[in-house]
């Protein structure tokens, strides 16, 4: 790296003018930055399981729905009835995109008479309530138990039926109805202190967005402040507080500008973008301060230390964070387009503050510090460092021994670890999302489906034989704990069949022939019934069957969805089946999570291995794998111990923390090859770099410690797991590090070509010839 100090040298002004014109490009980049969370942050665009989706949402528009639930203190009661109606007047006709609102006060009931089939309301709003036959007409309607009033008649809802006009305004349509429904909720509660619990993706989706605005302006501030607080009391020297600060933040502001101008959103996982930037970007800054610190104190000219520097300390921070972009990078080949972009924006943004701590640190530090040279505060670490290697030469096998247990008992820990079920673990205990979804899945039927969409020729779906095979489906599905109610078109038909022969219990179910399946039809659809339309096409070519389930773990709803696909394909030989919906999209999304997981960790393996051997050589190539396992197995077997799910966050921690880890290996390899090339004693090479570089080493693992420890603030919950296990996993690598890296290096001959050029150095010097080397041996012959 001294030739390319040299060309920084030569052409700073080029270089620093470059920096300023990239950072007012991005800047004006910035602001057409946007926030997104919905199913394209999970699924790429043209993926199977996201183009199902999309063709059931444009089959069947009410499937987006929002639910509004409460507990009603006097339940049936005049007074509860006129506020449950007030209240589902209110949110169809203040929320925007609502097409219908059902509640018990709205709903419709299909009621046979003399003459024909009549379409009521179930609670008329002219006349007094007949509780008894309120109660027989909900008992006999699949509809309205456990969708629209609970089980012990204690909770009861609103359901809100969803229709966007654009898929291309519809972040903007999703926080359009969560203002209203909050505004109107909020409003309510203010006046009567009922508490509401709602559910459905476009309130889920508002708040997530809340959440992540909060988390950003949380994240980077705070990150930023606690790098520069450690900064200034490892060095107490304002330039070199200032500088790896300022390199931080330019980095940042390219990485969200090309994010920016690429049309890439800011997402859940990518907010965690905003700390790793800001605490592992400043990690070269942190090497090359303190190396320019010790070349000061060899009392060089000033082009001198700044040469010596970029010679000693640049190719070992190049490694550094040409691994942690190899880590971050290695998430390319995940198929969630969030992760994917995380890794991708991550490795140019820590491979930008690497080459602007290269420009900026050093030319600042020349600038600015004239005085006599400051080294980094002791901080007591010399005399702890040099116990440690007395410590790693005196127990060399004891060390050994001790992390391949750990390694060993780790690993148990790894075997447990689950990929979490269910995306409301994605928010912390406590939060308003949780618990309503909690009590929905506790108190009704849940806010979750899983939609099966068959499709066939015209009229497919008025065959008896059809209807029945759905219904079976329901029957299937409903033995599952999981599943709440089931829905379809079948369930409907069986209401008009009982309703035209006096409601007798005998007729609820499919008519034998197909004529009588479609006369039942027209005649309910004569008498101004509507919701048909809502489980079947116009042209009766398709259908769908809404299993409406509750949060379930994924071995539960990978069985659902098993039996599902299994008797479907069996039942409906002449129809196309498609599972969709969002169980199926979140099963989908945790077994990629789980894909990328072991492809993107195998991936980043295999490439830093290679890079370290082309670097160490292959002996002590191979030997830097040990300290870098450690922490990887620690912190995945930690995971499993402690429960710590699979998520979209966790998913990443081993590539991005072998990335890391392997930065502190790469630093103490590189000063000990240095060492030993003039010393040639292992044992010595290994004190005097464990006391030169270890101080670095201590301060880069604080500062990454101190700025993962930011997530623990995180609104999110999988940010704030993503955090402990990132903080752990940097913890762990300093210790194998400052243990079991130079204890090997002490006892192992890992550089033996530097050991041989070493000795055959000493042989020469002791010859009688005056000390000649061989080199001067051959110029004088010549």
């Amino acid at each position: 790296m001294g030739e390319l100090g040299s060309v920084i040298l030569r052409w700073r002004w080029i270089w620093l003018a470059a920096i300023a014109a990239g950072s007012v490009l991005f800047v004006l980049a910035l602001g057409d930055l946007s926030m997104e969370e919905d199913e394209t942050t999970w699924f790429p665009e043209g993926d199977p399981a996201l183009v199902a989706y999309d063709r059931f949402e444009s089959r069947f528009e009410s499937e987006e729905f929002i639910v509004v639930a409460y507990e009603w203190q006097e339940p049936f009661s005049p007074e509860a009835i006129d506020d449950l109606r007030a209240l589902t007047e209110r949110l169809e006709r203040e929320v925007p995109y609502v097409s219908e609102a059902l509640s018990l006060a709205t709903v419709d009931d299909i009621v046979g008479t003399e003459e024909a089939l009549e379409i009521r309301p179930l609670i008329r709003d002219d006349e007094e309530p007949d509780l008894a036959r309120i109660r027989e007409r909900i008992a006999i309607n699949p509809f309205i138990g456990g969708n629209l009033i609970s089980e012990d008649e204690k909770v009861v809802a609103v359901v809100l039926q969803i229709e966007r006009p654009n898929e291309s305004i519809y972040d903007l349509v999703s926080t359009e109805i969560s203002r209203a429904v909050r505004g109107v909720l909020d409003e309510v509660t203010a006046t009567t202190g009922v508490r509401f619990f709602e559910g459905g993706s476009a309130l889920t989706e508002r708040e997530v967005e809340q959440l992540l605005g909060q988390d950003i302006r949380l994240f980077f501030p705070v990150a930023l402040v606690l790098t520069g607080a450690l900064l200034f009391l490892f060095f107490r020297h304002l330039p070199s507080v200032l500088l790896p600060l300022v390199t931080v933040v330019l980095s940042l502001e390219w990485t969200l500008g090309l994010k920016s101008l690429l049309k890439s959103p800011i997402t859940p996982v990518s907010t965690t973008l905003f700390a790793l930037i800001t605490v592992i970007g400043v990690a070269s800054s942190v090497h090359l301060i303190s190396q320019y610190w010790i070349e000061r104190a060899r009392n060089l000219g000033r082009t001198e230390t700044l040469l010596e520097t970029y010679r000693r300390a640049g190719r070992p921070c190049f490694l550094t964070a040409a691994t942690t972009a190899v880590g971050f990078g290695s998430l390319a080949v995940s198929g969630i387009p969030a992760i994917r972009q995380l890794g991708l924006f991550a490795a140019f943004g820590i491979m930008t503050a690497f080459a602007m701590a290269m420009v900026i640190v050093p030319l600042g530090l020349d600038w600015t510090s004239h005085r006599r040279a400051r080294l980094p505060r002791n901080l007591g670490l010399e005399r702890i460092l040099a116990g440690i290697g007395r410590f790693n030469i005196a127990h060399t096998w004891g060390v050994v021994i001790a992390t391949a247990a750990v390694i060993v008992g780790m690993s148990f820990g790894i075997l447990m670890i689950e990929s979490e079920g269910s995306m409301v673990h994605y928010f912390r205990k406590g939060s308003s999302v949780r618990e309503s979804i909690g009590f929905l899945d506790e108190r009704m039927s849940g806010a979750s489906t899983t939609e099966v969409m068959l499709s066939g020729s015209r009229d497919a779906f008025k065959e008896p034989g059809v209807l029945e095979a759905m219904d079976e489906l329901a029957h299937i599905a409903e033995e599952h704990p999981g599943v709440a109610a089931v829905y379809s078109l079948a369930d409907t038909v069986k209401l008009i069949n009982r309703a035209l022969h006096a409601d007798q219990k005998a007729y609820f179910r499919i008519p034998e022939s197909r004529s009588a399946v479609a006369q039942s039809i027209v005649l309910y659809e004569f008498s101004g019934g509507g919701s048909l339309r809502d489980y079947v096409g116009g042209d009766y070519a398709s259908a769908r069957v809404s299993i409406r389930t509750r949060q379930m773990e994924n071995e539960a709803r990978g069985a659902l969805l098993e039996d599902v696909r299994g008797y479907a394909d069996r039942a409906f030989p002449d129809l196309t089946v498609e599972i969709t919906g969002m169980d199926q999209l979140v099963n989908t999304v945790n077994t990629r999570i789980v894909t990328t997981q072991v492809r993107s960790f195998g991936l980043a393996v295999l490439v830093i291995t290679a890079m370290m051997i082309l670097v160490f050589g292959w002996r002590a190539g191979l030997l830097s794998i040990v300290p870098n396992v450690l922490p990887i197995v620690f912190v995945l077997g930690l995971m499993g111990y402690a429960g710590f799910g699979l998520n979209i966050a966790t998913a990443i921690i081993a590539s991005i923390a072998i990335g890391i880890v392997v930065d502190d290996t790469i630093h103490f390899f590189s000063h000990f090859r240095d060492e030993l090339a003039v010393s040639g004693d292992r044992r010595q090479a290994m004190m005097v770099a464990l006391t030169k570089v270890g101080k670095a080493l201590c301060f880069a693992t604080a500062i990454l410690a101190g700025g993962f420890a930011v997530f623990l603030f995180a609104r999110l919950g999988i940010l704030a797991s993503y955090g402990i296990l990132s903080g752990t996993a940097v913890i762990a690598a300093l210790a194998g590090d400052l243990l079991i890296g130079p204890a090997l290096l002490a006892k192992v001959p890992a550089f033996r070509r530097l050991e041989r050029d070493r000795e055959e150095a000493r042989s020469d010097d002791d010859e009688p010839d005056g000390g000649r080397s061989k080199a001067e041996e051959g110029q004088a012959g010549r």
